[in-house]
């Protein structure tokens, strides 16, 4: 499963951190709403406790200048958690732990927040929607659509699984066709490809003229990379039999690897270790029309998936695992 990793590499939230203050205003009635809900359904302790499991150490007392021996009153306590977690870049964390806490409850006991529907409004209304099987916010990607779902934080870790494409015999190609008539064929294939991804929740994360990787994180990332590979290695085939303007139509190799990915805006993550060791199996073993997954990928597949893919050995006790599209 996908999430952020530790500095120990152990995977620390199942729920990606999300930078909310880079990507939107936290308007100031929604704050305000924010803060009635928690003063009007939590005690001080309680606030101060859940503000712990977003925040980490807290100390109430520190942030709002108030002494230990006066007590904080509970509107005051709720405007500085709320504000602490907006400065913070997690108030949509803390949002959906609202959402999860009133499913689930809390230490025991059960919280209704009867304005949360309203600033589940607000959020939606600039471009984010709640997932349920994540139990976070992303982009609704009918209104918007970032390389970062608008959620990964720079400079975290996260497991994510990469599809590899790269077209063969590009050389040969644009020699044989020129530069314009190849361009609008990997036009094509680009458009193709996203289309696969965002279906799916992924994202078309490089593309150079030939070839380029899709992302996916969170939950079933794998199952959603090869899911993705395989309709764009089918939507290729039917493309070769109906529009392609290539004699013999255009190929690809596609490969699907996990592991863990640093992310970074500028888009320096597309050399990590992870992403060099697909293109090494793709290099190695990769073939035309065929789409290759490692053994990192393999074990977590639905067997729907995996009675498609065959096994292709790579060492005396290693496979990778292939789909190729083909005739019945």
């Amino acid at each position: 499963r996908g999430g952020r990793l530790g500095v120990n590499g152990n995977r620390v939230l199942d729920r990606p951190t999300t930078d909310y203050t880079s990507t939107m205003r936290v308007k100031a009635r929604v704050r305000t709403l924010a803060a009635r809900v928690l003063s009007e359904s939590m005690d001080v302790k309680t606030m101060v406790h859940l503000a712990r499991g977003l925040l980490g150490s807290y100390d109430l007392n520190d942030r709002t200048g108030f002494p230990q021996s006066i007590p904080i009153p509970s509107r005051t306590a709720a405007q500085q958690i709320v504000e602490d977690t907006v400065e913070a870049g997690l108030f949509l964390d803390f949002v959906a732990l609202l959402l999860e806490i009133e499913r689930l409850g809390m230490a025991g006991r059960k919280y209704r927040f009867p304005r949360l529907g309203a600033i589940m409004s607000e959020i939606m209304e600039t471009g984010y929607r709640y997932d349920v099987e994540i139990r976070s916010f992303v982009e609704d990607t009918s209104i918007r659509t970032t390389r970062n779902w608008g959620v990964l934080r720079e400079g975290e870790t996260y497991v994510m699984a990469f599809v590899g494409i790269d077209v063969v015999g590009n050389s040969r190609l644009v020699k044989q066709y020129g530069n314009t008539v190849m361009r609008g064929v990997y036009a094509d294939v680009r458009r193709m490809a996203a289309t696969a991804a965002e279906k799916r929740n992924g994202r078309l994360w490089g593309w150079e003229g030939d070839g380029g990787v899709l992302a996916f994180t969170f939950e079933e990332h794998n199952q959603r990379a090869t899911l993705a590979g395989i309709e764009l290695l089918n939507e290729v085939f039917l493309y070769n039999l109906t529009g392609c303007t290539v004699d013999g139509g255009v190929h690809v190799r596609l490969t699907v690897h996990n592991g863990p990915c640093e992310y970074h805006d500028n888009g320096s993550e597309l050399k990590v270790d992870t992403l060099k060791r697909l293109w090494d199996v793709d290099d190695r073993f990769g073939r035309p029309d065929t789409l290759i997954l490692t053994d990192a990928v393999f074990p977590s597949l639905d067997r729907q998936v995996t009675s498609v893919l065959v096994p292709v050995p790579i060492s005396r006790d290693q496979n990778c695992y292939a789909y190729s599209v083909r005739f019945e």
